[in-house]
């Protein structure tokens, strides 16, 4: 059994101190739907810790802010907080859709934006679209404030860029045009909250039935979620009508194994990647023809 001590600092400004002062020794705890699985479980994963500081009550955390340019969102909006946003309903409704997919009514209700993020579990439903999005977190500390696009901050699995003393405080995605089409597709077990095993966001403008611009981010598929540029540079320009399907989803696997190299899971997901893709494009298509 796990022993620690529990903290509970009662603003951002105490949680940051505390974390100058401890945070070698420290977890952070948001929505707990995978720490505290993981602390019951003893996940070697944890390592060694001696206390446990839970942030979930800081206010200004789960506040959702609509700038001109981007959209904020505090770390410790709740995926149902997400899923019934107006605001990001408008602007990013592919956030929608995957915040949806996650878990059971229960998981969705505690679980946070920020949390999914600091897991970095390379089947993470939100960070795919969020990399697809171009999105960034924002860290701070007791003395600095610093901005990584998610892409880098993601570092490998279950890794991130986070230093000791930092928390996560929100994510800023800059704001796309009307014209911007979305897509998110996941393979899963058959069990109802089972995570995924393949996750897949594609973000594209569509301009004179030619995809000028187009995002592919696969998660578990490689052991980090990662946008696939191969295939975005064969897609760019093309039109719309004109798609070989079997080459592209052909391409897109050999693409993953070109990333991962040949595991016991590639007869498995090599098909299966370019298949949701393909899903996806075919989506989009729909939705602009």
């Amino acid at each position: 059994m796990i022993e620690f001590e529990a903290l509970k600092p009662q603003n951002l400004k105490e949680a940051l101190a505390v974390l100058k002062e401890k945070g070698m020794d420290i977890k952070i705890l948001a929505g707990g739907t995978d720490l505290l699985v993981e602390i019951n479980n003893n996940s070697d994963r944890l390592g060694d810790f001696k206390y446990l500081m839970d942030i979930s009550s800081i206010k200004g955390l789960d506040e959702i802010e609509n700038k001109k340019e981007h959209l904020i969102i505090g770390a410790l909006c709740t995926h149902t907080q997400i899923s019934e946003s107006e605001l990001i309903k408008r602007n990013f409704p592919i956030l929608i859709r995957a915040a949806k997919t996650i878990g059971s009514t229960q998981i969705r209700n505690r679980g946070t934006i920020g949390g999914n993020i600091n897991n970095g579990s390379p089947a993470a439903d939100l960070i795919t679209p969020l990399i697809a999005l171009k999105g960034s977190v924002i860290l701070k500390s007791k003395n600095k404030k610093r901005e990584l696009p998610l892409q880098d901050f993601i570092t490998g699995p279950y890794k991130t860029d986070r230093k000791e003393d930092e928390i996560m405080t929100k994510i800023k995605i800059p704001k796309i045009t009307s014209d911007y089409q979305s897509s998110f597709q996941k393979v899963k077990r058959r069990q109802a909250v089972a995570i995924a095993r393949i996750n897949l966001a594609v973000v594209t403008d569509i301009k004179k039935k030619r995809f000028n611009d187009i995002r592919v981010v696969f998660g578990s598929a490689t052991p980090t979620a990662i946008r696939f540029l191969k295939i975005e540079k064969r897609l760019k320009q093309a039109h719309i009508n004109e798609l070989d399907l079997e080459s592209i989803a052909e391409q897109t696997g050999q693409e993953m194994v070109e990333i991962t190299g040949e595991r016991w899971s590639t007869p498995y997901k090599k098909p299966v990647v370019g298949n949701l893709l393909i899903r996806a494009l075919q989506e989009i298509i729909r939705e602009v023809q």
